[in-house]
C-alpha cells in the first residue's frame, strides 16, 4: 500500500500582501498542488492523506467543486482529508454538507472518526476542527481499534492529525509514540520535522506561506507492506515547493562601498538561485558616514525586506589618542585589549554612549 501524505497547502492564501510577486505566488500554490497531484498519479499512490489546512479559510461551495473535480482525475486512489485550524468545518457549512462524487472523505468533528479501507486493508483514524482554536489534547488518549472486528493489529493503522501548540490541539509525542497506531501524519507545524522515522511525521507545508517559512518544503510518500511478522513500512520526505525564503547574511566591512555590497548580494542570490524569496540581513561593522541603497536590487530580485544589523565601526587608537585627558580616553584604556565578547560589546556601547554625550553638550 503507497500512500503520500501532505498538509498546510493553504489554497486561496495570498502571501506576502503588497509585494510584487504577491498575486503570483498565490496562483503558483494552486500550481504546485495540481503539480503534487500529477505525482501522486505517476507514483501510483493508493492513498492521498492530508493532514489539515488544504485551504486557507473555509472552503465555499465553489472551492470545493473545483477541488473535487481536481480529485476526480486520481484514478485508484482514495484521499483522506482531515479539517485544520483555518479551514475548520464548522456545523453547516459547505465543507460539513459538501458530497465529493471523487473517492475522498473528509472526516468528521467531534469525536475520532475512522475511515476501513478494506481492499487496502488500512484504518484511518481522524478529527476534523470546527472552530479556529482546539485547546484540549484531542489526540492524548487515541488509540488503534475496528469497530465490528476483533483483529484490528491486522489493518495498517493510520492516525491523522493537525496541531501542536497549546492553542491547536496540543500534542504528547511520547503518548502518541506508544498509542500502537503504526503511522502518525501531522500538519499544522509549518516545519517539516521527522519525529520518528517511519512511524510519526510532521510533514510541514506543501509550500512556504511567509518568510518565517524558511528552508525546503514538501511531502511524504510512503509504502507498507504486510509480512508474517506485521506491517512493515519505509516513509521518505522529499522537498517539492517551486521556492523557497532564504535569510541571506552579509558581513559588513567598514571599507566596504555600495557597489562591492550589491555585488556580493548579487553574486549569492545568483548562486543559490534567484527564484527564491530573500531577506537580506546586514551585520559586523560599517565605516559611519556609510548608508547601504540596496534599491535597485530589490527591483530585479524577490527581496521581503533588508535588516541592517550593523554596528558603527571606530578607530579606538585614533579615539584613545585624541581623547588622552578625559573620560573617554580613559574608558577605552579600561576596556581595550579585552578579548571576550563581553567586554567587547561593553567597550562599543560605551563609546558610543559618550560620543554621543558629547555631542549633545
Amino acid at each position: 500500500m503507497r500512500f503520500m501524505h501532505i498538509a498546510d497547502v493553504h489554497l486561496g492564501v495570498v502571501p506576502d500582501k503588497g509585494k510584487p510577486w504577491s498575486k503570483s505566488r498565490s496562483k503558483e500554490i494552486y500550481s504546485s498542488f495540481q503539480r503534487l497531484l500529477d505525482t501522486a498519479k505517476e507514483e501510483k499512490i493508493d492513498l492521498l492523506l492530508i493532514a489539515g489546512d488544504l485551504f486557507h479559510f473555509p472552503p465555499t461551495m465553489d472551492m470545493l467543486r473545483e477541488l473535487d473535480a481536481q480529485f476526480m482525475e486520481l484514478d485508484h486512489v482514495t484521499t483522506v482529508l482531515i479539517a485544520g485550524n483555518h479551514d475548520y468545518r464548522a456545523k453547516g457549512s459547505p465543507l460539513d454538507r459538501y458530497e465529493f462524487q471523487s473517492d475522498t472523505v473528509c472526516l468528521g468533528t467531534g469525536e475520532a472518526k475512522q475511515l476501513v479501507l478494506e481492499d487496502l486493508h488500512t484504518c484511518v483514524t481522524g478529527i476534523s476542527y470546527d472552530r479556529k482554536e482546539i485547546v484540549e489534547g484531542i489526540y492524548d488518549d487515541l488509540t488503534p481499534s475496528l469497530p465490528g472486528k476483533e483483529f484490528y493489529a491486522d489493518y495498517f493503522q493510520i492516525l491523522l492529525a493537525h496541531g501542536g501548540d497549546s492553542r491547536h490541539s496540543p500534542l504528547d509525542r511520547n503518548r502518541l509514540l506508544r498509542s500502537g497506531f503504526d503511522y502518525i501524519a501531522l500538519g499544522h507545524i509549518h516545519k517539516p520535522e521527522m519525529i520518528k522515522m517511519d512511524q510519526m511525521i510532521n510533514v510541514g507545508s506543501l509550500e512556504p506561506i511567509d518568510y518565517t517559512d524558511t528552508g525546503e518544503r514538501g511531502y511524504v510518500i510512503g509504502e507498507a507492506e504486510r509480512t508474517d511478522t506485521g506491517w512493515q513500512l519505509h516513509t521518505e520526505w522529499r522537498a517539492f515547493s517551486s521556492r523557497q525564503y532564504v535569510d541571506l547574511n552579509i558581513e559588513i566591512e567598514p571599507d566596504m562601498t555600495n557597489y562591492q555590497l550589491q555585488k556580493q548580494i548579487q553574486e549569492r542570490m545568483e548562486a543559490m538561485g534567484t527564484e527564491h524569496i530573500y531577506r537580506i540581513i546586514l551585520r559586523g561593522y560599517r565605516n559611519a558616514a556609510f548608508q547601504a541603497d540596496l534599491s535597485s536590487l530589490m527591483n530585479r530580485y524577490r527581496i521581503y525586506e533588508v535588516l541592517d544589523k550593523t554596528q558603527e565601526a571606530y578607530d579606538l587608537e585614533q579615539l584613545e589618542e585624541d581623547n588622552a585627558d578625559n573620560l573617554l580616553g580613559q574608558y577605552i584604556r579600561t576596556l581595550k585589549g579585552q578579548e571576550d565578547a563581553l567586554h567587547r560589546q561593553a567597550l562599543e556601547y560605551g563609546v558610543k554612549a559618550l560620543l554621543r554625550c558629547r555631542e549633545t553638550e
